[in-house]
């Protein structure tokens, strides 16, 4: 009964550490921040682009620092950059100052990414939790949705109240030191520090054996690129969702007391909330659907599914019902696969590499983001409904693949 108790505890400061760490009320205003301090849009390309690089160069690295020199450890240094780039944020007045507060905040977001993941499997491992894998990924992720639901709500609130949007860069500082010190109280074990000392050499080498072990063994590999190319292609579609159902809902005015500005600011809140509401009541039950089947085969369906909803929203543009119940449907099969597929890499995975390979799969998800960019805003520029004629094409195509892949080693 104790130890029911005690991993109840836990897992609920598994959930909490998420729901703190999505409640960034400045994020769905960041980029109008930048235009109203007075960077024109080519800096704040050129700020997104330092982002992206400073992820992608640190990664893998932060994946070993956090494999070899603790988990716990990195997760507070994670927190530290984070809320010195909400501080810079706040004061910066030129350019260089964003920069330097971006490319913090990137740093924050290279070290977070896998680690907390890593360090769930790992207390699920030690205490034999293997069955409830799926469940408790799938509450701890409903608990970070529910954070962005929190965050989408009260930044409506606060972005009306607040002198200035940049004063939501301060608030966000204060559920970043909770999640700091909620760390901090994490079993020791959790750290699972390697080695006492740093050492360059051993610091390379590791590198190079996380990235071969990721390659190299097929399971792992296959794992990866399956969850890596789904979330590029979510994220890149849902990216050009957003603003046809925000121009769209423009011709509904909710508050006739506030400005065209501030009524688009209370819908980007709004359809946020909702959106994170029954995304977290998916990730919640995504154990339930094993029911209709393995893990594996349920996310092979997820590409048919995805890729059915895309093709029909291409012919259905000018419905606003239409656009937002398939915005809504795409984010609830999102988060029913993405338990399923951390489970999954957990599972082919070293223990001692988990951070490392779950840095991999975050680095190419944003590669695979790179490399789709270009030609979805080719298509967008000639064709909204082409666009998602094609890529639904696409999804369903690897479907195909998946499932003549899977007859052949039957």
């Amino acid at each position: 009964m104790q130890n029911m108790k005690e991993h109840k505890k836990q897992i609920l400061k598994f959930g909490f550490y998420g729901l703190l760490k999505d409640l960034r009320f400045f994020e769905p205003y960041m980029i109008i921040y930048f235009l109203l301090s007075g960077l024109n849009l080519f800096y704040v390309g050129i700020l997104i682009s330092i982002r992206e690089v400073i992820i992608y160069i640190f990664e893998i690295p932060s994946g070993v620092i956090a494999d070899r020199y603790g988990k716990k450890t990195e997760l507070i240094i994670c927190f530290i950059f984070y809320i010195f780039s909400f501080v810079i944020f706040f004061f910066a007045s030129d350019f260089w100052m964003f920069a330097l507060g971006m490319a913090l905040f990137a740093l924050g977001e290279a070290f977070r990414s896998g680690t907390h993941k890593s360090m769930i499997m790992a207390y699920i491992d030690k205490h034999k939790m293997a069955e409830s894998k799926t469940r408790i990924y799938g509450l701890t992720r409903s608990y970070s949705l529910i954070g962005s639901m929190i965050s989408s709500l009260v930044s409506i609130v606060l972005v009306l109240w607040l002198l200035d949007i940049k004063y939501l860069f301060l608030v966000a500082i204060i559920p970043y030191v909770a999640d700091l010190i909620l760390v901090i109280t994490y079993p020791e074990y959790l750290n699972d520090r390697k080695d006492t000392t740093f050492s360059l050499k051993s610091f390379l080498k590791y590198n190079l054996e996380s990235i071969k072990h990721t390659f190299a063994k097929s399971t792992v590999r296959n794992a990866i690129f399956n969850s890596a190319s789904y979330q590029a292609a979510f994220k890149s579609i849902k990216d050009y969702i957003q603003p046809i159902i925000i121009s769209m809902s423009l011709t509904f005015i909710l508050f006739n007391s506030l400005s065209v500005d501030d009524n688009t600011r209370v819908y980007i809140g709004l359809i946020y909330a909702f959106i994170y509401l029954i995304s977290s009541i998916a990730s919640k039950n995504a154990y339930r659907f094993k029911v209709f089947g393995d893990s594996n085969t349920i996310v092979r369906y997820m590409w048919l599914l995805s890729g059915s909803a895309v093709i029909i929203l291409s012919f259905f543009l000018n419905s606003l019902l239409a656009v937002f119940v398939i915005f809504a449907l795409l984010y609830i099969l999102m988060n029913i696969r993405r338990p399923m597929m951390v489970e999954r890499m957990g599972d082919v995975t070293h223990p001692d590499m988990r951070a490392s390979v779950l840095s991999v799969e975050s680095q190419m998800t944003s590669i695979l983001i790179a490399l789709f960019a270009p030609l979805i805003g080719l298509l967008a520029e000639y064709s909204m409904s082409l666009l998602f004629l094609v890529f639904g094409s696409f999804m369903i195509f690897i479907f195909l693949i998946s499932q003549f892949r899977t007859k052949i080693k039957e």
